[in-house]
């Protein structure tokens, strides 16, 4: 699921029935481009437009913010109670409090938490009638040893009809500093 969004975030405008705006002179262009037909058929979706900003602030607070500040309390106010998270180790977490419980865990496991946040793009689902929110960041972890970890991450959120994230999925590559 995360790849399909990750693709429709880069190809918003690619599906059989969607005309985009072509330019190759740098400039804004309002002359429409053939229509692209995919080699795939979609699972999930082709037709998505940006979505709400406030949905990128929101989790860019939420979940990227307070967990570099160690202040996961904060969960609740964004997180559903049936929020489902799959986590880049191949777990999944269910609930709110399982999630903050999860995610206290293993915010203790470090003693400074730096995230540098490369991109966020909210995105609507016009067809299914979702919002999304897509980050790409990268995180070094110190523990209490001193041992330094860093790690690129991707995630997807979904975001519910009350305004909160109902669904996370994580992905990561690890790259080991001395």
């Amino acid at each position: 699921m995360l790849l399909l969004l990750t693709g429709a975030a880069l190809f918003t405008a690619c599906n059989n029935d969607t005309k985009t705006k072509s330019d190759t002179s740098g400039g804004d262009s309002t002359a429409a481009s053939p229509s692209v037909t995919l080699p795939y058929a979609l699972a999930y979706s082709s037709s998505f437009k940006m979505g709400n900003p406030e949905y990128s602030a929101m989790i860019l607070q939420g979940s990227w913010k307070d967990w570099e500040n160690n202040s996961l309390d904060n969960m609740k106010s964004w997180v559903a109670d049936t929020i489902l998270a799959f986590h880049s180790d191949n777990t999944m977490v269910k609930g709110v409090d399982s999630l903050m419980a999860r995610w206290k865990r293993g915010r203790a496991d470090y003693t400074s938490v730096i995230d540098t946040i490369h991109t966020v793009v909210p995105l609507y689902s016009t067809d299914k009638n979702e919002n999304w929110v897509l980050v790409w960041a990268t995180e070094i972890n110190t523990d209490s040893k001193g041992k330094v970890d860093t790690t690129n991450l991707m995630e997807t959120w979904r975001i519910n009809k009350d305004g909160k994230s109902d669904r996370l999925y994580q992905y990561d590559r690890h790259t080991r500093k001395k």
